[in-house]
Order: structure tokens, then C-alpha cells, then sequence
């Protein structure tokens, strides 16, 4: 029985031996298992990365090399002189490229330039069989642009650039970019266009390597190669095969951690769990470390919304919702009102919180499908799909322009800020994602339009209203080129005493071809907005000028936009025009208005204090309308205060406005100013002015506005007091 109980507990023993043993060796399969599996997942996230990477500085390469071209520039004498090195040196080797051309009309090759130097007037033969079909499909771009909606055009930039990948005839693989270089003109296929080309060199994909530190980055000819990416042109046609070797971090570590790993497992089963928590730990480690890298670039890093990129991607989803109703998609763009002068007045501190708390509340008014972006600067777009109707798009558009009303706390100070939207409702597969972006800021321009604070939901007669001011806008330009349609009237202004003309008022009219006469209110507006009013200025000065100097009126005046005091040459522009006509200073009158002083800037108080200074009188036109003080008056100096019609035609209907009157000419006259009473329309507001202390009077009882002859032909009767004229402008 001893031998037995022997046999039986070697038996046991053995038995629990082979079971350790048995299960020592399920634990290390296991072990082996889990710890291959985390290497290869480590490694495979990594190879992910390294690819994304590369194809990220691919594209970034590609894409840099259109922006290089947008910072050309590109004189005609440097085109055809052969002996200008610079051009050739500008356009190839300090953008980094490889070869460029400027194509004229027809194809004729106007330079060529290689690796900086000239290189004659003719294409190479492994680039001319690819560039002339993607040249053709440009011109024919250029041309249905220019035919189809030539309005739509902005500056000297069409909006249209060919960017190709390509392989070339001799072998070489590259980019290529193609944009005008100037303004299409009347004749399709005669821009200029500049070709840049950057070869995809062994140089180029050795430095592309080192800087995202991927070793080995070489091309190969064998398309079974692992890992591998494929560089294709627009048709799909493989031109070239990247591959590098891969870092597999995790194996590395895997082989520096082995030994310690085997004996930590052959003494202690625990270490083993220790380290499979290590290698978890490590993933996890990685895993964190991915996913934010992956959330920084999709999203902004000042108020945590999606960023441009994510915008787009969101944008492409969106269009593929599937919902069990017909739906639209809503996108909306957001603008913060008069941003900059936030910026300005209170900090860009102030400013990066005041976009952080925009950016809260438009997010909490939106449901979780919906993606809030911010695109740059103060501009926000909001993605909402599934939209069933109008009603629904417009009760979001007001609920977004609502969240801002309440103030937001910096400090101690409680700021209040609105917000301008324009919005575009559109079934997604019927329009792309350009378009829906497009149409939402035509409708936010059409917000701005109307006085900001509200939105616009974007419907086609916006883009024929923007056709018809682009259209306003270039007659415009042409009629200040050619000096038709433009002159002035002249509205007399009389000492209110003598009742003799004392001088008058330079009024602008447009004959419009299409339109007919415009009125300012028509088209100064216009002038501002399009960069169009400082040379509409300078053309009624100069007019106004020359008549009072030729009809020997004793003074002018005219007025000046606020928009033109942001120039600051305003004041020389002024004086020199006063030098080349011969009209000394005193006899010019510069009107301004309310708006001009409320800019509050040391460059407006300089540049009238300049004119003030060389003899140019100062007067603020309709005063009482707005908000300045008389802290603005005194900082500013004015020589002339003419008190809005508004008051001048209801001093006999309403008692208290003769009281502010009386308050206004007396606080002009504690000031050293005169003052004008606007609007004189009967004898009975005549005489209050007058007896009320007012320097001049102006308006319909006296004379309407005149032209030029009738002006001169007043100007020549006994005192300026005769009959009225009969050659009357409205």
C-alpha cells in the first residue's frame, strides 16, 4: 500500500507538475499571442500614420506649388528680355520648381525658364505632349467663364487653376500648375498662363522622407512592394510607386524587452500579467496619443469647433444622409458683427474669448448631428442636414441670431454682440458642397446689405442683384474713365443777413445709360463698398473746383465719404488738386459727417487739423442726426455746424425744436462756429433761422440744386438775388 501511495502521489505530483507545466505553456501561448497581436496593432496604427503623413506632405507639396505661383509677379518687360536671369530664377529655383513657362495666345511660348536659367522660347519635348491637353481644357474653362458670367469674375483672378499629377515622357514624374496671370480679356484664349513645374525627384522624396523622419522613402517599380502608395494622375493612370521601410516601433521594443520578459515569466506568473498590462498600457499610451494628433487637425484650437477640414468632411457626409423623409441640408454661415473694432477696442484677448463664448452658444443650439466650424478670423458655419422645410431652416436661422443677445462678461465689462447670417437650403445631391458654401455667403453679404443683426436665406434673385451692383459697379468705372455720364449740380447757399449767395453745394449725378439719372444715394454706397470712392472724390473736387474758380463763386462745398478719410493721402490729394486747378484754399468747404468724427482716430484729427491749417474750412453736415457730442467738436475743431432739414421743417409744428436749435447755434457760436440751416423751405422757417442766429441758409425756398449755366447765370444777376432760374435739377 506504501508503494502504491507513493506512485500515487508521484502520480498527483507529476500530474500537478504537467498541469503547471501544461498550463506555464498556455499562459506563455497566450502571452506570445496577445503580445504578437499588440505588436502587430502598434505597428499597423504606425504604418497608418507614416502613410498618412507621406501622403499629407505629397499633397502639401502639390498644393504648394499653386500657392508659390499666387506669389509671382510678373511684369510684361520681364516676358521677352531674354537677359533677365532674375525672372527665370523667381519663377524655377527660389519657389522650388523645376522648369516654367508663359503661355500667350494661340500656345505661343513667350520664356521658358529651367532650374533658374532662360531656356528660349519653346516647350521640351517631355513636356509638351502633357501640358497641351490640360492648356486646351484650361483655355476652354477661361472662355466659358468669361461668355457664361463674366460678373462673377473678381479682380484679375478667374478662380480657375489646373493642378495635375503627371508622369512625363522621359520618365520623370511631377506636378504641374497652371493659372492666368492676368485679366481675361474681350477674346477667349488670350490670357496669359503661367506653367510651373516641380518634378518628383529622388531629391525631393529623400527630403520629403527626412523631415517626417520615414526611413528609406524611395520610388519602386515593383507594385506588389509593402508597404506602398500610389501616385496617380486625373485619369487614374499609375505615375509613380512610393514605398519606405517601416519603423514597427513596437517590435523594436518587443526585442529590447524579451530577456526580461522570459524570465520575468519563468519565475513569476504575475510578472507575466505585469507585463501584458505594460504592452495594454503602451497601446492605450499610443492609442491617446493618435487620437489626439487626429483631433487637432480636424478641429480649431482657440474655440474647440471643427476646423476647415472637418467642415468639408462633414459637409460630404452630410450630402449622403439617408432619411426616411425628402430632406435639405442646411448650411449656414455666421459672421460676428464688426468684429475688428472689437479686436481694436478691447484686446485680441478679449476678442479670442468673445469667439470661444460665440462658438459655446451656437453649439448649444444645435443638435448633435449638426457640426459648428469655425472657418477663420470671426467666421463660423454651421452644417444641419435633414431640413424638411423653410419654416424649419428660418426658425434655426433666428434662433441662431437670438443666442448672442445676451451680454457677454469680460471683466467688468458686459459686451453685446450680434451676428450676421446668411444661409443656404439645398437638396444635397442636386449641388455641390462649393455651391451650398457659395450661396450661404451671398446671402450673408445680403445680411450685411440690409444693417447685419439678422440673416438671409439665399434665394436666386440674390445672385441677380450681385450681377446687377457688379454691373452698376463697372459703368461706374467706365464713366470716371471716360468723364461721361458724371456732373454736378449746385445748390446755392445764402447769408442768411443779405440774403446774397454766399456760395454752394457740389452734388453729384450719374446719367445712367441703363438707369438713367441716379441720384447719390444710388451709388455713393457702391463706390464705398467696391474701393471706388477715393477716385469719384477726386473727380467731383476737381470739377467743383474748376467751376467755382471759372464762375467766381465766392465758395464750394463739398462733401467727403468717412470711407475716404481712412486714406490717409486724403489731405495731400486735396491740396494738390486745389494747387492744379488754381482755387485757393479758403474757398473750398470739405463737408463731413457724423459718422467721420465717430471714427475717433488720431489719423482723421491729423488730417483735418492739416486741411484746417492750409485754409480749408471744416463743416459737419446734418448735424443732430447722429450721436456727436460736443467732445467731438472741440477735439475736432469744426469751423461750420449745418443743422439738419429735419429740425429746419418742423421748427414752426413742434416748440421744443426751436429750443434745441436755439441750444445748438448758441453752442456753436461759444465755439467760434458758424452755422447753416438745411431745408429752407418757406418764408416762415426763413426768418426763424435767421432771427434764431444762423449764419447761412440753404434749400428750396432760395433755389433748388442748379446746373453749371443756371449756377453761373444766378451767379451774374444783381447780388445773386434775382428770380429763380428756370434750369432746375432735382
Amino acid at each position: 500500500m506504501a508503494v502504491s501511495s507513493s506512485f500515487v502521489d508521484r502520480g498527483a505530483s507529476a500530474q500537478i507538475v504537467w498541469t503547471s507545466a501544461i498550463l506555464a505553456l498556455c499562459m506563455a501561448a497566450v502571452a506570445m499571442v496577445a503580445g504578437w497581436w499588440a505588436v502587430q496593432s502598434i505597428d499597423g496604427r504606425w504604418l497608418n500614420e507614416e502613410r498618412t503623413a507621406i501622403e499629407t506632405g505629397i499633397f502639401q507639396i502639390r498644393t504648394q506649388l499653386a500657392t508659390d505661383q499666387n506669389t509671382a509677379i510678373i511684369v510684361d518687360g520681364d516676358i521677352g528680355f531674354d537677359g533677365n536671369g532674375y525672372i527665370d530664377r523667381r519663377l524655377t529655383t527660389v519657389a522650388g520648381h523645376n522648369r516654367a513657362y508663359i503661355i500667350g495666345p494661340r500656345g505661343r511660348i513667350l520664356r521658358a525658364s529651367v532650374d533658374g536659367h532662360f531656356a528660349g522660347r519653346t516647350l521640351l519635348m517631355s513636356d509638351a505632349f502633357v501640358l497641351k491637353p490640360i492648356i486646351d481644357e484650361l483655355r476652354l474653362k477661361l472662355a466659358r467663364m468669361q461668355f457664361d458670367d463674366p460678373s462673377l469674375m473678381r479682380g484679375n483672378a478667374t478662380g480657375l487653376t489646373a493642378l495635375e499629377t503627371v508622369g512625363f515622357s522621359n520618365g520623370d514624374q511631377g506636378f504641374i500648375s497652371i493659372r492666368p496671370i492676368d485679366r481675361p480679356s474681350s477674346e477667349p484664349g488670350s490670357s496669359l498662363l503661367l506653367v510651373s513645374i516641380k518634378l518628383i525627384d529622388q531629391a525631393v522624396i529623400k527630403k520629403l522622407g527626412t523631415d517626417l523622419k520615414v526611413a528609406n522613402l524611395h520610388r519602386t517599380t515593383d507594385p506588389t512592394s509593402s508597404p506602398l502608395i500610389v501616385l496617380r494622375d486625373s485619369s487614374g493612370k499609375t505615375v509613380a510607386n512610393l514605398t519606405w521601410t517601416p519603423s514597427r516601433p513596437a517590435q523594436a521594443l518587443l526585442r529590447e524587452t524579451a530577456p526580461a520578459l522570459i524570465t520575468l515569466a519563468a519565475f513569476c506568473a504575475g510578472m507575466f500579467i505585469a507585463i501584458l498590462l505594460w504592452l495594454y498600457k503602451t497601446t492605450l499610451v499610443l492609442e491617446a496619443s493618435r487620437a489626439q494628433a487626429t483631433y487637432l487637425s480636424l478641429h480649431d484650437t482657440l474655440t474647440g469647433t471643427a476646423n476647415r477640414a472637418l467642415f468639408e468632411r462633414r459637409l460630404r457626409e452630410a450630402k449622403e444622409y439617408q432619411f426616411l423623409a425628402e430632406t435639405k441640408v442646411l448650411l449656414i454661415s455666421v459672421d460676428v458683427d464688426h468684429f475688428k473694432s472689437i479686436n481694436d477696442t478691447l484686446g485680441h484677448a478679449a476678442g479670442d474669448i468673445i469667439l470661444k463664448e460665440v462658438s459655446r452658444r451656437l453649439t448649444l443650439e444645435m443638435p448633435e448631428d449638426a457640426t459648428v466650424a469655425r472657418l477663420g478670423g470671426d467666421e463660423f458655419a454651421v452644417i444641419h442636414p435633414g431640413i424638411i422645410s423653410e419654416g424649419q431652416a428660418r426658425w434655426i436661422c433666428q434662433r441662431l441670431v437670438q443666442c448672442t443677445k445676451s451680454p457677454i462678461v469680460l471683466g467688468n465689462e458686459r459686451i453685446t454682440i450680434t451676428l450676421s447670417i446668411g444661409a443656404a437650403l439645398e437638396k444635397a445631391e442636386e449641388m455641390s458642397g462649393e455651391e451650398m458654401l457659395r450661396r450661404a455667403d451671398v446671402a450673408l453679404y445680403v445680411t450685411k446689405q440690409d444693417g447685419r443683426d439678422g440673416f438671409s436665406l439665399y434665394n436666386e434673385e440674390m445672385d441677380r442683384t450681385r450681377r446687377e451692383r457688379r454691373a452698376l459697379e463697372v459703368e461706374l468705372r467706365n464713366a470716371l474713365i471716360t468723364n461721361e455720364g458724371l456732373h454736378l449740380a449746385y445748390q446755392p447757399v445764402y447769408d442768411a443777413k443779405s440774403k446774397t449767395i454766399a456760395g454752394a453745394e457740389a452734388l453729384v449725378r450719374w446719367d445712367n445709360p441703363r438707369h438713367g439719372r441716379l441720384t447719390p444715394d444710388a451709388f455713393i454706397a457702391l463706390a464705398e463698398e467696391t474701393g471706388i470712392i477715393d477716385q469719384l472724390g477726386e473727380w467731383v473736387l476737381r470739377h467743383a473746383c474748376r467751376f467755382a474758380l471759372e464762375a467766381g463763386l465766392p465758395q464750394v462745398a463739398v462733401n467727403f465719404s468717412p470711407i475716404q478719410f481712412r486714406n490717409p493721402k486724403l489731405p495731400a490729394t486735396i491740396l494738390a488738386v486745389l494747387a492744379e486747378e488754381g482755387l485757393p484754399p479758403e474757398r473750398l468747404e470739405v463737408e463731413i459727417t457724423e459718422g467721420t468724427l465717430l471714427q475717433n482716430s488720431e489719423e482723421v484729427q491729423a488730417a483735418l487739423g492739416e486741411l484746417r491749417s492750409a485754409g480749408i474750412s471744416v463743416a459737419l453736415d446734418d448735424f443732430g442726426t447722429g450721436y456727436a457730442s460736443i467732445s467731438y467738436l472741440r477735439s475736432y475743431a469744426v469751423d461750420k455746424l449745418k443743422i439738419d432739414k429735419s429740425y429746419v421743417q418742423r421748427i414752426d409744428a413742434e416748440p421744443a425744436i426751436g429750443h434745441i436749435v436755439r441750444l445748438i447755434v448758441g453752442t456753436a457760436s461759444a465755439l467760434g462756429m458758424k452755422v447753416t440751416a438745411e431745408g429752407v423751405e418757406d418764408t416762415l422757417q426763413s426768418d426763424a433761422m435767421t432771427e434764431m442766429g444762423c449764419t447761412y441758409l440753404q434749400g428750396y425756398l432760395y433755389s433748388r440744386p442748379l446746373t453749371p449755366e443756371a449756377m453761373t447765370d444766378l451767379l451774374t444777376t444783381e447780388g445773386g438775388k434775382s428770380q429763380r432760374p428756370t434750369h432746375l435739377i432735382a
